[in-house]
């Protein structure tokens, strides 16, 4: 018993400290300033800044930034790790289930790309649905659309569209169009999840991928007027669907409803433990 104690000991520190050591370089294509500096010198990384970028020479990599980064994110992991331990019933702690958490930890940044894809996706088609024209679209260092190339600096999204009038409600659809477009893309892999027998592997991936867009709404909604970005630490600063809904003439109060009510719906979806309770009550 105390041999499996140890093990499931070690092998929670060894995810976290992956994890750690993942979410460290993934900092790294976060753009951190503090007062000002030369325009030429940008810095990256949280919450300490460990890469310096310079137009005019090479990189600088501050090695002990780095490693204080990754010791504050080896500890936010295991204690995340330990707290999801305590929540999750023992007897269902499974070698699969321990799988399918290395599975989303490998998955995570690419199935977040991709559901920010469908994200600007979302801006362009509803924007050009609304009679504006497609200017510019880029996903991370990947400029899409006027031409297909790296383009720095890093930007988890950016969507451009033309011969819209700002206020307008034209603007605010294609604003809007954006979260709206990945809600509705949740809804459909979470209806999909249900009414089919996937590989399970295949299943981790989808849920993990409509998960981000379960939460893409309300997160751009609330943490930008609490002084956060969309992403907490990435995206954009302003409450965009929020706007969006205001230009279209749709009351705070109704849009606020609608989106409680559906990512109430979608977490029903996506939860499991969630229907069990429900329909028990």
């Amino acid at each position: 018993m105390m041999l499996r104690s140890q093990t499931r000991s070690l092998r929670t520190l060894f995810i976290a400290t992956f994890c750690g050591f993942a979410a460290t370089l993934g900092t790294g294509m976060i753009r951190n300033e503090s007062g000002i500096g030369l325009p030429e010198i940008r810095h990256y990384g949280y919450p300490l800044a460990w890469l310096a970028t310079n137009l005019n020479g090479p990189n600088e990599y501050l090695a002990l930034n780095f490693a204080l980064d990754a010791v504050f994110w080896i500890v936010v992991s295991l204690l995340t790790l330990v707290l999801l331990e305590r929540i999750v019933p023992p007897s269902i702690e499974t070698t699969a289930s321990h799988r399918s958490l290395i599975l989303v930890i490998v998955l995570f940044i690419p199935l977040g790309l991709l559901m920010a894809l469908v994200h600007e996706s979302g801006h362009a088609m509803w924007g050009i649905s609304a009679g504006g024209t497609l200017d510019y679209m880029k996903i991370a260092y990947l400029e899409i659309y006027p031409r297909l190339a790296i383009s720095h600096p890093f930007c988890l999204g950016l969507t451009r569209v033309g011969g819209l009038t700002y206020g307008s409600a034209a603007y605010g659809l294609m604003l809007l169009g954006g979260s709206m477009t990945t809600h509705i893309a949740s809804w459909i892999l979470g209806i999909g999840l249900l009414a089919r027998r996937l590989e399970s592997r295949l299943r981790v991936a989808l849920k993990t991928l409509g998960l981000f867009g379960v939460v893409d709404l309300p997160f751009y909604i609330v943490f930008p007027q609490v002084g956060l970005e969309h992403w907490v630490f990435l995206g954009g600063n302003e409450p965009e669907p929020l706007n969006g809904a205001r230009m279209i003439g749709m009351p705070d109060p109704a849009f606020y409803l609608v989106v409680a009510l559906s990512a109430l719906g979608l977490a029903l979806l996506y939860s499991k433990t969630l229907r069990s309770k429900y329909r028990r009550q």
